[in-house]
């Protein structure tokens, strides 16, 4: 296969074959409740416990998010993608008929992964800003996750494969 130099719209295709769980960042501000959905999320570092995530510069959230003190992680499950293309638009109230757990952050009832965090840093990062926050509390419950891959957002489908726990295996 040829390799065909980068464009905008080959970046994106290309991109939008990396699979990736689906988060909803929110934070509460002065100025009320703020949100939106993030596919660029991860961990960070374990010690202390951080993690980032990517804020477009130019999507209405931005400001509000990057300007946060504290901030919540919501990771979805394979039940919630009505939130994640909520949260996606612009124009609305993200909000509508979501329901929120009560804690220092907003964050969404029924995720997988909910998470609080504290503003660590902020990093420029081409037209996105990078916020790291350090993990100060977070909840995990059972369910399947909800995957951003080609541009939608789909459950999450395991093949049952066969477990080794033999040296050769964990080699592979």
């Amino acid at each position: 296969m040829d390799m065909e130099p980068i464009s905008d719209r080959l970046f994106r295709e290309a991109l939008s074959h990396f699979a990736s769980g689906v988060t909803v960042v929110t934070a509460r501000t002065a100025a009320g409740l703020v949100g939106f959905t993030a596919t660029g999320f991860t961990s960070v570092s374990l010690t202390p416990p951080l993690v980032l995530v990517c804020v477009g510069r130019h999507g209405s959230a931005h400001e509000r998010i990057v300007g946060a003190d504290y901030f919540g992680v919501s990771v979805l499950s394979d039940r919630q993608g009505w939130i994640a293309e909520q949260f996606a638009c612009s124009g609305i109230d993200r909000f509508r008929d979501v329901v929120l757990r009560p804690g220092h952050v907003p964050s969404i009832d029924g995720a997988l992964v909910r998470l609080e965090c504290g503003r660590f840093a902020l990093h420029d990062a081409g037209d996105h800003t990078i916020v790291i926050g350090e993990v100060l509390a977070a909840s995990v419950a059972p369910g399947r996750p909800l995957v951003h891959f080609a541009r939608h957002f789909e459950g999450f489908v395991a093949e049952a494969a066969p477990r080794s726990t033999s040296k050769a295996a964990a080699v592979r």
